[in-house]
């Protein structure tokens, strides 16, 4: 079959939550700016210097040193909304204008229903690989993924894999249920990069949809006598599925100890977990069809 690589490999790999806000000005707290203009008054009028609380001249620096706080957090706040791992809403759609990108409609508006659009994370995520869209030798991983997100909304996720011999595979998992791409969807796709100038020179691009890799796994979950077992068993299956939901991805693992630690909510003393670690291909996507916890207290089952 020969070599197998993942195209992606070029794709940016900063995880952009991870980044440290920059400090565009000192955010001084109150104190500090309160502090500094006092001690400026005091070279300027050094005869004046029987300052009480109630003086009006204390009064007009607690109010400057007040708008002085908020301004300096808003010059940094204005500053962050301009970069990428900062911006959200209007703000991160300018920053999307500048490569020629819009948030994606996912669903369209109805009589009753507002439009439902991409999330600033998901468009961050587009306009964080948007340089390789480019013009230059070709098509990159990160470039035939933002190229397939563009083209179909209705996608989650795309996979690219070099195959070798200029093969290219591209993978997509639909954002709808467990994932499965429909047909139309999947030629749709392949349409798009049917011509010579859709892909890079060299590569012979197949589309398919992702297999699923359905997995159902059953939690116990340990608690002293005390917490309402009830409580405990839902927010405990909301929390395992929110994970589960983050982890709906091709080729992306689910962990049993993590299913265990998103378990593990206010209460919970252990969480035991009767799946092992879920490790799909990389053309598969895991997705969770069914939860069941059960709370153990003092001996008994609340299923």
């Amino acid at each position: 079959m020969g070599r197998v690589s993942a195209l992606t490999a070029s794709f940016p790999t900063i995880d952009l939550s991870r980044l440290a806000a920059p400090v565009l000005v000192d955010r001084l707290s109150y104190q500090q700016c309160f502090d500094a203009l006092l001690a400026d008054f005091r070279v300027r009028a050094p005869d004046f210097d029987a300052l009480l609380p109630s003086d009006p001249a204390i009064k007009a620096l607690e109010v400057a040193a007040y708008r002085e706080t908020l301004l300096r957090a808003a010059i940094d706040d204005a500053g962050q909304a301009t970069m990428l791992a900062f911006a959200r809403g209007a703000n991160l759609d300018q920053l999307g204008a500048f490569y020629g990108l819009h948030r994606l409609i996912v669903a369209p508006a109805t009589d009753t229903d507002a439009a439902i659009l991409e999330s600033d994370d998901e468009l961050r995520a587009r306009l964080q690989a948007a340089p390789e869209l480019l013009a230059g030798p070709g098509l990159t991983g990160g470039g035939y993924r933002v190229a397939v997100l563009t083209l179909a909304p209705e996608l989650k996720d795309v996979a690219v894999i070099k195959r070798g011999g200029g093969r290219v595979d591209l993978v997509l998992l639909a954002r709808a249920g467990d994932g499965i791409v429909d047909a139309a969807t999947v030629d749709r796709v392949r349409t798009a990069f049917a011509g010579d100038d859709a892909a890079q020179l060299t590569d012979i691009v197949t589309v398919r949809a992702a297999d699923i890799l359905l997995y159902t796994p059953t939690v116990t979950v340990q608690i002293r006598s005390g917490p309402d077992p009830v409580l405990i068993r839902d927010a405990a299956e909301a929390s395992i599925r929110s994970y589960a939901a983050a982890r709906h991805h091709i080729g992306l693992p689910v962990y049993a100890q993590m299913i265990a630690s998103a378990a593990s909510i206010g209460g919970v003393e252990r969480a035991i977990v009767d799946i092992g670690d879920v490790v799909p291909t990389e053309t598969q996507a895991a997705y969770l069809t069914t939860c069941t916890v059960i709370v153990q207290v003092l001996g008994q089952l609340v299923g």
